[in-house]
């Protein structure tokens, strides 16, 4: 017998025993009732649980659990649900429309959601256990927020009231224990000091961050001879060695991402860390939170957005000569680098009162008030710029990982013409997290999932 009738005729017999035997109606009505007329349709049979699915595998859902994953893998990691869709027609040959990829990756994304909260309530309670029977040696929390394009509902076609929501991303690395006597790095890096590149990647910082009014676009680098080679031999690799990262994302309040955060720490025995690093790139909302849930961390001023700053800032001190902008811009970073803030700022305001001398060159209001933010900006952080002690310590000063992650959140979830709402982006936020962290997570899930359906009939066409 095909499954279909097979899965109708069990249901129809656990009706039947439930109401005990049927009286009244002829044999033609009852076999009517059963099977319909031929005006009448089956149930779909994706509404109703049959015993082969355990049999098969198939968890009441229509796919088996190895291509489940396929589709969840390319709805979380393609460029979008159509990509996806191409993608499994030509690699895995079955064919699946773009709306149902969409639907199935957001509900096993609200899954882990569910999973996740479950956790944190647990964390809250006291309840939530370590995964990990040894706490990682050196451990660092990088955190920073993106922005993800929403609109109102998934009612009628077309985008209704599009606008900027928050996205919070953090990054839990381990890394290898490695302390030095002395400064392992006095001199800046190659990349902050060659104008080209480190143009480059202040441009690049704003893009990535989508905040166009903390960075101004940076002015072209002044041509300078490019920076000599001292050595042909690669020197010794003297900056912390990642060894395990987890990703977390969120669309949550700062509040309830603490907590996400926290539990994911718990999970990973973070807290019993010998050295451990809260790294940031100066947020008025990143200083409470690692107050508040990482007491006695040591929180970091990711020195790539201050170097940014800087740079900022002596493009407003020199808007006319960018030889003399990038010579100050070199002295400043020389003395962040060497965690001199006293003396840092002392520089800067010096520069600042130049510019409001009534007997200089009338300065901008603007680039005066941009100076000032970074005098601001660096006082209220001289006490996560320590940067000598942080190296010795073994401990990352920049936030890169964080940010080269955000980027890969953004492939997925940022774009012209993509607008979620709020419990699709959050649901896809958590299925790309599960895909990027390194512990196999993503797998993990499907071994604790229950029987049952995830997103309605499936619209599958097996391929010729």
């Amino acid at each position: 017998m095909p499954r279909a009738l097979c899965a109708v005729h069990a249901a129809g017999l656990c009706r039947r025993w439930e109401r005990g035997p049927r009286r009244g109606p002829s044999r033609a009505g009852r076999a009517r009732s059963r099977w319909g007329d031929r005006n009448t349709c089956a149930p779909p049979v994706g509404g109703i649980f049959s015993p082969l699915d355990l049999e098969l595998g198939l968890r009441g859902e229509g796919y088996s659990p190895s291509v489940l994953r396929k589709i969840d893998y390319a709805g979380s990691n393609a460029t979008s649900f159509a990509q996806a869709g191409e993608a499994l027609r030509r690699l895995a040959e079955f064919s699946i429309s773009a709306k149902h990829v969409q639907r199935l990756t957001e509900k096993l994304g609200r899954e882990r959601q569910e999973h996740r909260d479950a956790e944190v309530a647990a964390f809250r309670e006291g309840r939530l256990e370590p995964e990990y029977k040894e706490a990682p040696r050196v451990v660092a929390i990088h955190v920073d927020a993106g922005k993800v394009q929403l609109r109102k509902d998934d009612g009628a076609k077309g985008v209704r009231e599009p606008h900027w929501g928050d996205s919070k991303v953090a990054c839990l690395v381990n890394y290898e224990d490695r302390t030095f006597a002395s400064d392992p790095q006095p001199e800046p890096l190659s990349i902050f000091l060659d104008p080209p590149r480190a143009v480059k990647l202040y441009a690049e910082l704003g893009r990535v961050r989508n905040r166009p009014e903390t960075l101004i676009s940076p002015a072209p680098p002044p041509e300078l001879p490019p920076l000599e080679e001292t050595s042909s031999k690669p020197s010794k690799r003297t900056s912390p060695i990642p060894l395990l990262k987890t990703a977390i994302a969120s669309m949550a309040r700062t509040e309830e991402f603490g907590w996400i955060v926290a539990a994911e720490a718990q999970k990973r025995h973070s807290c019993g860390a010998a050295r451990a690093a809260l790294v940031g790139d100066g947020g008025n909302w990143i200083e409470p939170l690692g107050a508040f849930h990482f007491h006695g961390w040591v929180q970091i001023l990711d020195v790539v957005h201050l170097m940014a700053h800087l740079y900022t800032a002596v493009q407003c001190v020199c808007p006319a000569s960018p030889r003399k902008a990038w010579n100050l811009y070199e002295t400043l970073l020389r003395l962040a680098w060497a965690g001199k803030v006293d003396e840092l700022i002392e520089r800067i305001e010096a520069q600042l009162k130049r510019m409001r001398a009534p007997t200089a060159r009338a300065s901008r209001p603007a680039d005066i008030e941009t100076v000032e933010r970074t005098v601001e900006f660096i006082r209220k952080n001289r006490d996560r710029m320590d940067y000598p002690r942080f190296r010795r310590k073994g401990l990352p000063i920049t936030s890169t990982l964080v940010e080269s992650l955000i980027k890969q959140f953004n492939q997925r979830v940022k774009g012209t013409e993509k607008f979620w709402i709020d419990g699709g982006a959050e649901a896809i936020l958590q299925a790309r997290a599960a895909y990027l962290s390194e512990d196999a997570r993503a797998d993990r899930h499907y071994e604790k999932r229950p029987l049952g359906r995830v997103a309605g009939r499936p619209p599958v066409r097996a391929e010729a």
